[in-house]
């Protein structure tokens, strides 16, 4: 399903008004989201009512976009009043399905509070025009909004959020009062500029893009944060797919990396390809520019390194808020491919023909990188250099970015199952992340277990990220020779020697492993339980 952004314009404006923001926005979002610009009746001595004009983008989404979700309404100045009033509309009498498929409103420049004294114009022309009438009493603007949400409430529907962006040079409107806004609104900031030219030049128009779609993404995180309502164990359904589009049904596993390259040049691409359905790559978007967030406003701390505030290391100094974290730039930052990037222990033995060959077998195996900003990603993913680690936590809530991210690793893995998933032979994935900070990352038990089985990588002579340099050995094999993949049982504890699938690390020329149906199964103490 797809979502909508619609810009709405404001007084004596047209759908010309917001300039090149809806382009930085639509390139942003990509294909997961329409962009529309919708005029309405707003010339100076119009006849039309602000009850009229909202029930007039009301029918146009009815009719337009009945299947649209989730929807964001974004107005400029009176365009702001428009769509907060097609929420109350729709608050009020309904249908509760369109006003649940709008996730939220953000204005800018929208006179909640009326006109000030000193514009005698809009002030004047209020006699005039129906819709200007609605301005000479702002605080009727809020007490009917409170009543529209008792009315909601009473059927118990989610409402939609108001974010209130104000602009620094605005003579135009009165200065909003936080103090007068309902439950739903919200200040959302300030941008720069005057009330009509905030978003002229590519450069301005760039940055109001990327406030807006960090809104957006804001409202996706809140959402994605909820723990799925669903079984422990959930029944795998198989998602009609052509043997074009179904992704492959062995999946590895593997982290990311402390130790990176430097450098690189422009982005390429486009995020999380991988992604089989448009929500749940919103949701990684948005818990991506979630991180991002946290470490600009500099609130995560390193909680296992003790390397203090993240934002202080030099390589997340040069982030960009790019298309990869969720943001609209594009034209700077520094990228190379997820596997060229990352350097360490398991990617030191991955060989350049292991790489080449894998671009070459990608109908019969995945691999997916879990990283601590980026989620789940491909190894062809372009990706900045960066320094934050799955421990690192939030220095106000407590909360590390695993848990962040748990809910969502759990959901994006189940999504992948259902879909490489034909109903014929079960989905393997198998788990060499090896650090325990990142194994621990996934509730294991809530993937569908009808279509999927898990290999736990595992063995007697080493554990966790000592765990990691054979783990490399054995991928580098596997992405020479998928087929290797279907030799494997679990429950065989030590059972294959490293030797058979590459020259092992230095030190570990007997090392022995093999995987386990659970984590810890073979861990002495459970295996003494088991017998």
């Amino acid at each position: 399903m797809t979502g909508l952004v619609l810009f709405l314009h404001g007084m004596f404006g047209d759908e010309t008004s917001w300039q090149a923001v809806p382009d930085f926005v639509a390139k942003s979002l990509g294909n997961d989201f329409e962009i529309a610009n919708r005029e309405y009746s707003a010339g100076k001595l119009s006849a039309a009512t602000l009850e009229a004009s909202a029930e007039q983008i009301v029918t146009f989404l009815a009719t337009k976009y009945p299947d649209a979700a989730p929807i964001y309404l974004v107005g400029h100045s009176f365009g702001g009043l428009v769509a907060r009033e097609v929420c109350r509309r729709l608050l009020v009498e309904g249908p509760d399905d369109t006003l649940q498929r709008i996730k939220a409103v953000i204005t800018a420049g929208t006179p909640l509070e009326g006109v000030p004294y000193g514009n005698w114009f809009l002030r004047g022309l209020r006699s005039l025009n129906p819709k200007l009438a609605a301005l000479a009493d702002p605080d009727h603007l809020y007490s009917q909004y409170r009543l529209a949400i008792r009315e909601a409430q009473k059927r118990k529907v989610i409402r939609p959020k108001l974010f209130h962006l104000g602009l620094e040079d605005d003579r135009v409107v009165a200065q909003h009062i936080k103090d007068n806004f309902t439950d739903d609104d919200d200040a959302a900031g300030v941008l720069p500029g005057t009330h009509t030219g905030f978003a002229k030049g590519r450069q301005n128009a760039e940055y109001v893009a990327d406030v807006l779609v960090s809104t957006f993404r804001r409202v996706q995180n809140a959402d994605s944060a909820k723990p799925p309502v669903v079984a422990a164990a959930p029944v795998a359904t198989p998602m009609e797919s052509t043997s074009q589009t179904r992704p492959p049904d062995r999946l590895i596993l593997i982290a990311c990396s402390h130790a990176k390259k430097e450098g690189g040049g422009p982005y390429s691409g486009e995020p999380l390809r991988w992604v089989p359905e448009a929500s749940i790559r919103q949701d990684l978007l948005a818990k991506r520019n979630y991180i991002y967030s946290v470490l600009q406003d500099g609130k995560l701390v390193d909680n296992f390194e003790r390397g203090g505030n993240r934002s202080h290391q030099p390589a997340n100094a040069k982030l960009v808020h790019g298309v990869d974290l969720g943001g609209v730039a594009a034209s700077v930052g520094e990228y190379l491919p997820a596997s060229e990037r990352y350097s360490g222990r398991i990617y030191g033995r991955i060989t350049n023909e292991g790489w080449q060959s894998y671009s070459k077998n990608s109908s019969q195996v995945k691999i997916l990188i879990m990283s601590g900003l980026y989620g789940l990603i491909e190894p062809d993913e372009f990706i900045q250099n960066y320094d934050i680690h799955l421990s690192d936590t939030h220095k106000d809530y407590g909360l590390d970015v695993k848990s962040q991210w748990l809910e969502l690793y759990t959901k994006a893995l189940t999504s992948y199952v259902r879909h490489a998933w034909s109903g014929g032979r079960r989905v393997r994935i198998f788990n060499l992340l090896c650090d325990h900070h990142y194994v621990d990352a996934i509730r294991w038990h809530s993937l569908p277990r009808d279509a999927c089985e898990v290999f736990h990588f595992t063995s007697s002579m080493s554990s966790d990220v000592a765990l990691l340099p054979p783990a490399g050995t054995l991928v580098d094999s596997i992405l020479k020779s998928p087929d290797l993949l279907e030799r494997f049982d679990r429950d065989q504890y030590d059972h294959y020697p490293l030797t058979d699938y590459g020259q092992p690390p230095a030190g570990l020329s007997d090392f022995r492993f093999g995987f386990e149906s659970r984590v810890g199964l073979s861990s002495p103490r459970s295996r003494g339980r088991l017998e």
